[in-house]
């Protein structure tokens, strides 16, 4: 099989139907998420497939430490530890940027009450245009403008290329992560600036658009639901808003799978 990109979490910190934050890609074998919000640990197991067994996941990239980006360790970290059909043993890689050790040391561990961890956490801190190479992709940084330490990544698979972004503001450092990919998982968080700073709005699609910076695919994620209407009538607006561009965009609901 090929790699298959799911959804666990398509939201933001609002409480919607959505979830936070939380995308996981699989070549059948080993699965690796990407951000890892609320409810993320058991959304893998709601998937209901084989390619995303939540015993194959091996490393989480993450893009910030923001809690709707985060905010699903505790859970993985606790059912890893205490699952009744055999804890782990196998070791964890959590992937970030600077910062990901002191987040790990002093808000995730204290967190869980002082627990033994029964299997080897690595930690992988990656400053702009550093690399990370795992089994079946690797992932270069791009920092992005969203808060001080801020990732988005540039994963390479075999004939594909998938930009994800995480939370970010319209910058150069985007524009160069976006051109050349294949696909693209991009936050459109406000219809308008300024409500939330460091999101991407209306009008810096509009850009984006304009520049020709996108790539034949685009999975939007991260919609704030800011004014009056359900998140198909905020999905309604986003496409009158791409015109003609708008047949390479996706919306996609939590548990959606595609393949790359």
């Amino acid at each position: 099989m090929g790699v298959q990109l799911a959804f666990l979490g398509t939201g933001t910190s609002n409480a919607t139907r959505k979830g936070p934050p939380a995308l996981a890609f699989s070549n059948g074998e080993e699965v690796v998420a990407v951000d890892f919000g609320g409810g993320a640990y058991h959304q893998l197991v709601r998937l209901g497939s084989d390619a995303f067994n939540y015993k194959n996941l091996s490393t989480i990239i993450i893009t910030h430490f923001h809690n709707d980006h985060v905010s699903g360790l505790p859970d993985l970290f606790w059912g890893e530890m205490f699952d009744v059909s055999g804890r782990r043993e196998t070791p964890l890689t959590l992937v970030g940027p600077h910062g990901l050790s002191n987040f790990y040391q002093d808000r995730l561990m204290p967190f869980l009450g002082g627990y033994p961890i029964p299997f080897e956490v690595r930690l992988v801190e990656l400053a702009n245009d550093e690399q990370h190479a795992g089994s079946f992709y690797s992932a270069r940084a791009v920092h992005l403008e969203h808060v001080e330490f801020s990732n988005g990544y540039r994963f390479s698979f075999d004939g594909a290329e998938l930009a994800v972004t995480g939370d970010t503001s319209l910058c150069d450092n985007l524009y160069g992560l976006l051109r050349g990919c294949d696909a693209a998982v991009l936050e459109w968080a406000l219809p308008a600036p300024g409500v939330f700073p460091g999101h991407l709005s209306n009008e810096d699609m509009a850009r984006l658009i304009a520049a020709d910076a996108l790539p034949g695919r685009v999975y939007v994620t991260h919609v704030y639901p800011v004014g009056a209407g359900d998140f198909e009538a905020h999905v309604d607006v986003r496409r009158r808003i791409l015109g003609d561009a708008a047949a390479r965009f996706v919306f996609p609901d939590d548990l959606q799978v595609f393949e790359l």
